[in-house]
């Protein structure tokens, strides 16, 4: 069975939490990804998105300096490395994300996403369609 560990992207890119709402879409921008992990000290301490900072930034008194810790969601469901990939599927269904990081214990040590679920799936049925 697979696991997440499997699947799982190792070299996460993450951002601290006094870092900008401005400076934290600007690196999305520049790696291509819609979700951020917030870290302090290689510790999981909250999740961001693109589409909560294009929501806040429609608030009154929400400037491109305002920090992400002020909008991070900070409950973020996440995965264990060592989980059935069956079990990460559920939590993205469960609460409607994209993607849950991996951690052991309250250190990131990965993430995994709704479109690496989707690359294995393609890699499963593949091999199955050209036979």
């Amino acid at each position: 069975m697979l696991k997440v560990k499997d699947l799982m992207t190792r070299q996460v890119i993450s951002i601290n939490d006094r870092l900008s709402i401005e400076e934290a879409l600007q690196k999305m921008h520049e790696h291509g990804i819609r979700r951020l992990p917030v870290t302090v000290d290689g510790k999981l301490v909250g999740m961001i998105v693109e589409h909560d900072i294009e929501k806040a930034m429609r608030r009154p008194g929400v400037i491109p300096q305002t920090p992400v810790d002020w909008i991070m969601t900070k409950k973020v469901i996440t995965a264990n490395a060592e989980e059935e990939i069956t079990i990460a599927v559920q939590k993205l269904i469960k609460y409607k994300i994209s993607g849950l990081p991996v951690v052991e214990g309250e250190q990131l040590i990965g993430i995994i996403s709704e479109m690496d679920i989707l690359k294995a799936f393609i890699d499963l049925i593949e091999p199955a369609a050209k036979s």
